[in-house]
């Protein structure tokens, strides 16, 4: 009796670790070592430091919603991998400014904001549904994939992009300058903040379905041609309000110092 019962019981084993049931009732049994996941070094110390220990477990950062890895436009960071990354489960918003990062792992379907900035992307991988605000400024982007439908503000200005993808309607700040564009389509936006200067296009007619005043404060178009040396497109709502009131206290710190 004893041998047809363990043949039984070996049939329903192999049964569950061909069906993928198995190794889901052991995870379930706890926390799931996940430390090995991350192997750029620096991406793995920023994350361990963020949580506080060596040992990364899927518990810890499955219920982080922001991230920023180490970096900024004055120190840049070492990262070049984000390996890991996935399992950020809950992520709403994810900034990295300042890293050689040259590709990216698939991106958690829960991001909401997504800052690349000053990185060596040349590709940008497929963008979650839910993204709202995209900051991909000053990489080596030659295009760009399809943007998400509830997609509000886009800033892909210093790449190398020939074409835009269709611009979702619910897009309301757009920056593309300093790229090599030679027509841009905004039908039907409304758009309260757009620059496209810098750009390969002859005329503001190039420019299709634009309803607005060029070169007020919100909507620039001139100058053309992207081989001349481009402004900086660095713009002050691209900033967070801590750091914008940060930088103000900086200014007036110097302004106080000049005049007194």
């Amino acid at each position: 009796m004893k041998k047809p019962i363990a043949r039984v019981f070996a049939a329903l084993l192999a049964v569950l670790l061909l069906c993928g049931v198995l190794p889901l009732m052991v995870n379930a049994a706890g926390p799931v070592d996940i430390t090995d996941k991350f192997t750029d070094p620096a991406f793995r110390a920023a994350v361990q430091e963020l949580i506080g220990k060596e040992v990364i477990l899927d518990t810890d950062v499955a219920g982080i919603t922001e991230l920023q890895t180490p970096g900024g436009l004055m120190i840049p960071g070492s990262i070049k991998s984000l390996a890991g990354l996935e399992y950020f489960t809950s992520l709403k918003s994810l900034v990295c400014i300042s890293n050689p990062i040259t590709a990216l792992p698939t991106l958690p379907a829960s991001i909401e904001k997504l800052w690349f900035w000053d990185t060596h992307l040349s590709v940008l991988s497929a963008l979650p549904s839910g993204l709202k605000e995209l900051i991909c400024l000053h990489n080596q982007l030659t295009s760009l994939p399809a943007l998400p439908s509830n997609l509000e503000h886009l800033n892909c200005s210093e790449n190398q992009l020939a074409s835009l993808p269709a611009l979702p309607s619910t897009l309301t700040v757009l920056y593309c300058a300093s790229n090599r564009l030679a027509s841009i389509d905004v039908t039907g936006l409304s758009l309260k903040l757009f620059d496209c200067r810098y750009n390969d296009m002859t005329s503001a007619s190039d420019v299709i379905g634009f309803i607005g005043i060029w070169n007020s404060e919100d909507y620039h178009f001139y100058p053309q041609n992207s081989t001349t040396t481009p402004i900086p497109t660095y713009f002050w709502s691209d900033w967070s309000p801590t750091m914008q009131f940060i930088l103000k206290y900086i200014l007036f710190g110097w302004l106080w110092m000049r005049l007194f």
